[in-house]
């Protein structure tokens, strides 16, 4: 059925946002808000609002109370690794560092064997540690120095990297 194109003072004529078609207003509705904001379109083309349109955020507040800044690292011993392996029996090892460690000092040695050995320290050149007691299985030889881990046991006075009143 054709449109009649005769004049109707009550009922004047209008596009159709989304179609672009010529409509009387009378056979038009208006989509309200959402995204297509007070469309006027042909009752044919007319949708209900989609519900996810009112949906308003919720402001979430992710403030911490009490916050508390991250403490200093504070080491309390002394450790290093093996750089250059040692046979049973030797009374030296080579590590990456020596730093902290100190002649008398007790120093506990991974052995590859895996077992944990104690001896002390009787002089350090550089990196060499000379030992007092012999070592009783190889040391270094697996290749992965973490494998090797040297810490002395004995304990600083102060942790090492300690900051304050009267630190130098």
């Amino acid at each position: 059925m054709t449109e009649a194109w005769y004049y109707n003072p009550a009922d004047h004529y209008v596009l159709d946002d989304i179609s672009g078609f010529k409509v009387r207003r009378s056979r038009t509705r208006t989509i309200p808000g959402g995204q297509t904001g007070q469309a006027v379109v042909d009752r044919k083309r007319w949708e209900p609002q989609q519900p996810q349109d009112f949906v308003r955020g919720v402001v979430d507040d992710q403030t911490v109370d009490v916050a508390r800044p991250r403490q200093q690292n504070q080491f309390m011993m002394v450790g290093t690794f093996i750089t250059q392996a040692a046979s049973v029996g030797a009374f030296a090892i080579v590590v990456d560092s020596a730093v902290g460690m100190t002649a008398g000092d007790t120093l506990q040695i991974m052995l590859d064997s895996g077992i944990n050995f104690t001896a002390q320290i009787t002089s350090i050149e550089g990196s060499t540690i000379a030992l007092a007691t012999p070592l009783p299985a190889s040391v270094g030889t697996l290749g992965d120095p973490a494998q090797n881990m040297v810490l002395d046991l004995t304990a600083p006075q102060a942790p090492l990297n300690w900051i304050g009143p009267g630190a130098a």
